[in-house]
Formats: structure tokens, C-alpha cells, sequence
């Protein structure tokens, strides 16, 4: 059992044109991110606890009680060499996979501060490893 859960103000702590995406899009992000999760048959829970107005506290994302960057301190991240990954069969407006916007910037050049700015692999390598981890391997 995953168990995410996504902490957030209403807006961005940082301009907007240091991330990805704003508080809302990464909201919607995870909801779909999380159905392929259950599409995949893992059985995952997805929550969104909404920060004070005024919290010292920054936007995260907590999977089974550990951030992002707890779950990828030390791990050796899988980075797909090139942009056709394969699992699209090139079907997608991309050329590979990510959005538009994300074939400009390189996967490992990212706001660690703005979880909302997170890579797609990146988050996914993050939630792969939490469940190895509540799995035990």
C-alpha cells in the first residue's frame, strides 16, 4: 500500500516560472499520476492536506511518511538515454515522454525547493522505490 500525500498552501511559495507547474496542475498531476499507480494494480491512496496560510512550511509530497527527498537521498535515479522511450510508440505530440515543456530542460535539472517542479521520472523513481521499500526488497 502506497499512501501519498501532497502538503500545499494555495499558491506557490516562488514565482511561478521557477517550476513545472502551479499548486493546481500538480494537484491534478498527481490525481492522474495516481490512477496509472492503481491502474498498474498497486493499491495506493492519494491526500491532500492543505497548509496554513502563513506556514513556514513548504509544499511536499510525503509517501508512507517520508518526502521525496528522504526516498531519493542516495538513490541512483533511472534516466531514459533518449526520448523515445518506447512506451508510447511514438504515438504522443512529444517525440517521447514528458510534456512539451519538459523536452527543453533536462530530467535532472530541477527546483529541489518547489516540489510542484519535480520531473515526471523523478517522482515516479521516487514512488517505485517507496514501494520496493514497503515491500521489502
Amino acid at each position: 500500500m502506497l499512501d501519498i500525500e501532497y502538503r500545499r498552501k494555495i499558491a506557490l511559495d516562488r514565482p511561478f516560472e521557477e517550476s513545472r507547474r502551479d499548486v493546481q496542475d500538480f494537484s491534478d498531476y498527481l490525481n492522474s499520476l495516481v490512477g496509472e499507480v492503481k491502474y498498474a494494480g498497486v493499491s495506493v491512496r492519494l491526500r491532500e492536506t492543505e497548509l496554513p496560510e502563513g506556514s513556514a512550511e513548504s509544499n511536499d509530497v510525503m509517501i508512507n511518511g517520508r518526502t521525496v527527498a528522504e526516498i531519493l537521498d542516495g538513490l541512483d535515479l533511472v534516466i531514459p538515454a533518449s526520448k523515445d522511450c518506447g512506451t508510447c510508440a511514438g504515438a504522443c505530440d512529444t517525440g517521447g515522454c514528458g510534456t512539451a515543456e519538459e523536452e527543453d530542460r533536462d530530467p535532472m535539472d530541477w527546483n529541489r525547493s518547489i516540489i510542484e517542479d519535480i520531473p515526471d521520472i523523478i517522482l515516479k523513481n521516487a514512488i517505485s522505490k517507496a514501494l520496493a521499500d514497503s515491500r521489502g526488497a
